[in-house]
């Protein structure tokens, strides 16, 4: 019997999701995208049909509160997805599938053995069950000392003191995903071998370790635990979060032997180094061992360590937004799970791109940022349109150039030619990101100055540095007119001066205001960590809100 997909509906985040199962699985998304309802969903799924009292698609039976290995949250009731349980038969309910390959008979094609389960509240303090167990699947999920699946939610360190523990005591606690109180009792079930084994499990990603516990049932009330590395002994408790987050995943293998074994984000205290080689030594242990592993994560290191053969699959909003490695590495590298555009900068800093979008929390939460190399490595038209689509069209691509010396009518004509489904052009309202920083409203509010002594410093900066400024202006026109007018027809430069003399900068690039500003506002008010850190301003570069919002509308 193999383990194929898994079904889940109607539980949480998830409405009805469907997945092909492996040896090693990888489940990636935003926080709220569903990897931890899926994962909490089989395994709740699970225990119910370890201990219900029988499983019958025709009648319902009920698993106490209080008598249950396993439980997401006290307000069980509230699992369902879209509405709360009910405690009627046509009430809200939550329904988990096991689909397997029967391969035993030597059948040709397999028979499908599929195992279901129905969960809503019980009318007392309890879960009603009602589903489908086939003989031939009864064995993987009862019986005693049978686990089908073992969830490890994450470990955050463990307790100085640890005393023994019944064995019922400990099983039902790592099942919880209460296993840091408990791991000290946890290794104490296994044997020499499993102790060995765990340690050869670890080489790879730790070096040589080796793991002593000791407890004497004649004089001791405190198990006792070390490792050793490096030569050196370490009590249990010293050692890095990380080093425990292994030792219990590769604890539970041993202790549950399950059919899956459910893993949430192994790689928050990991080094991303170890985060590398993690996924192929699960997989390797997954076939070993016989089981299947599903595991949920944010880390790159973990995606782009897997072998070839894991399947990773990418969610959105509880559905799966995309199963094709290449545009899963790409999201998850850039910090794009959870977004709908991203904004390609000109500049490889930034902060101040950012923090314009911080301006509107709700656009915020839709976007992510790529750095970029200056305006002459800009994405085009056509390669921005190539980009969306190696992405799937998953994402709306905005390129992000700094004004500097265009006129209006140039501007205009350069975001036209970005006019395509999908990808946008967005430029500066003034020469660059920094003048809006330089702005006399943004000065005003920094300082808390009036906005007639705010102007009044740029007008003697742009007068006491009118030569550099001249010369930075003519400079960007000669590549302006390279770029946009090589058979000629450009405007003079004394036409396009006297058009940006309307601009609040008087047509000096914001990068050299801002400079300058640092000296002259008094009592060093103004610097670019005062600046980067003042909130509460008024509303600066309306244009970048309005370019995301036409794209977020496609």
């Amino acid at each position: 019997m193999k383990l194929e997909s898994i079904k889940v509906e109607k539980f949480k985040r998830i409405d009805a999701i469907e997945l092909p199962i492996t040896y090693l699985n990888i489940l990636v998304g935003s926080n709220g995208s569903g990897k931890s309802s899926i994962l909490q969903a089989l395994h709740l799924a699970s225990c119910l049909m370890r201990q219900v009292d029988r499983i019958r698609a025709g009648s319902t039976a009920m698993v106490s509160i209080n008598d249950l290995d396993y439980l997401p949250s006290d307000q069980y009731w509230k699992l369902g997805h879209g509405a709360d349980w009910g405690n009627k038969g046509n009430s809200p309910s939550s329904k988990v599938e096991f689909r397997f390959l029967d391969d035993v008979a030597g059948v040709v094609p397999p028979n499908i053995v599929t195992a279901k389960l129905v969960m809503r509240s019980a009318r007392n303090a309890g879960i009603s069950v009602q589903g489908e167990l086939p003989e031939s699947a009864r064995p993987l999920f009862r019986g005693q000392n049978v686990f089908f699946s073992g969830f490890i939610p994450g470990i955050s360190g463990i307790p100085n003191v640890e005393q023994k523990n019944s064995k019922r005591v400990v099983l039902k606690a790592c099942s919880f995903g209460d296993s840091n109180v408990y791991l000290r009792n946890a290794l104490n079930l296994l044997s020499a071998a499993d102790i060995a084994k765990i340690e050869e499990w670890l080489e790879p990603l730790l070096g040589p370790i080796k793991i002593k516990i000791v407890f004497d049932e004649s004089k001791d009330f405190d198990i006792h635990a070390h490792a050793e590395l490096n030569g050196r002994s370490t009590p249990l408790e010293l050692l890095g979060t990380g080093f425990l987050q292994l030792i219990q995943i590769f604890c539970y293998i041993l202790l549950f032997k399950p059919k899956i074994l459910l893993i949430d984000e192994p790689d928050i205290h990991l080094h991303p180094t170890i985060q590398e080689k993690l996924a192929g030594s699960l997989l390797e242990i997954a076939r070993a061992q016989e089981i299947k592993i599903v595991m949920s994560t944010h880390s790159p290191f973990i995606v782009r360590g897997a072998p070839v053969d894991a399947n990773v699959v990418w969610l959105a909003d509880g559905e799966i937004k995309s199963d094709e490695r290449f545009v899963v590495e790409l999201a998850l590298g850039w910090g794009a799970f959870g977004k709908q555009v991203i904004i390609v900068s000109e500049d490889a800093k930034n902060e101040l791109l950012k923090k314009l979008i911080q301006q509107w929390p709700e656009i915020e939460r839709s976007v992510t940022v790529l750095p970029g190399r200056g305006y002459k490595h800009l994405l085009t038209r056509s390669e921005a349109e190539e980009l969306r689509t190696s992405l799937g069209g998953k994402f709306k691509v905005l390129v992000h150039r700094d004004r500097d010396s265009l006129t209006d009518v140039e501007a205009t004509q350069l975001v036209d030619s970005y006019g395509v489904e999908g990808v946008g052009l967005w430029l500066t309202d003034q020469s660059d990101l920094e003048s809006e920083f330089c702005n006399p409203s943004f000065l005003s509010s920094l300082t808390g100055e009036s906005l007639a002594v705010c102007d009044d410093w740029i007008v003697q900066i742009v007068t006491a540095n009118a030569i550099p400024i001249s010369d930075q202006f003519s400079k960007q026109r000669a590549a302006h007119n390279e770029e946009l007018h090589a058979a000629g027809g450009s405007p003079t430069n004394a036409e396009v001066w006297a058009e940006l003399q309307h601009r609040p900068l008087r047509g000096a690039k914001g990068k050299y205001v801002m400079g300058q500003l640092k000296n002259k506002v008094p009592g060093r008010a103004y610097s670019e960590a005062s600046v980067e850190c003042h909130k509460g301003f008024p509303e600066l570069a309306p244009s970048l809100k309005n370019a995301i919002e036409l794209l977020l509308d496609q």
